[in-house]
């Protein structure tokens, strides 16, 4: 019994201690200059945000995965690689964002240009001073896309 208790009581202290050190090693430092890091964050596209977020009258969503069709091969192409998951939230951002700025929930809203995405992926590059971008330097462009897509949502009535 004694033995048993010893076992529970090592096994918690090692799962703390696992748990900690993952807590630690997921901090992200916060940037030595915070200038870089606002400027960084004036590459991200402006979006106008309407005050009253409405369902557009007479709007025919269509869900982007039906749209495949329209897609850039580049999206299709960059699905996989070092920069899959940085040039996926960064198209992300900038579907979305056509969507919120020209009321359009039909699949040409919905299908971004290729050559905004490389715009906005040579600008962060540049930005944060790399030559791959990775889930690290899209973050905030992450976040901003998820921001919109409730937003595209309400207005478009349906899934996006």
């Amino acid at each position: 019994m004694a033995n048993d208790f010893k076992v529970r009581t090592m096994g918690g202290a090692l799962w703390l201690i696992a748990v900690f050190s993952a807590a630690a090693w997921a901090e992200t430092p916060v940037p030595a200059d915070l200038a870089q890091e606002e400027a960084y964050l004036d590459v991200l596209p402006k979006v106008e945000i309407p005050e009253d977020i409405l369902p557009i009258p007479g709007a025919v969503n269509e869900e982007f995965r039906n749209c495949r069709a329209n897609w850039p091969a580049e999206y299709e192409l960059s699905q996989k690689g070092t920069e899959a998951r940085a040039y996926r939230d960064i198209y992300g951002l900038i579907k979305v964002r056509n969507v919120v700025q020209t009321q359009d929930c039909s699949c040409a809203g919905k299908v971004a240009s290729w050559d905004d995405v490389e715009s906005l992926a040579a600008s962060l590059r540049r930005a944060k001073s790399v030559e791959r971008l990775t889930w690290q330097q899209t973050l905030e462009v992450f976040e901003a896309s998820n921001a919109l897509f409730p937003i595209a949502e309400t207005m478009c009535g349906g899934s996006f």
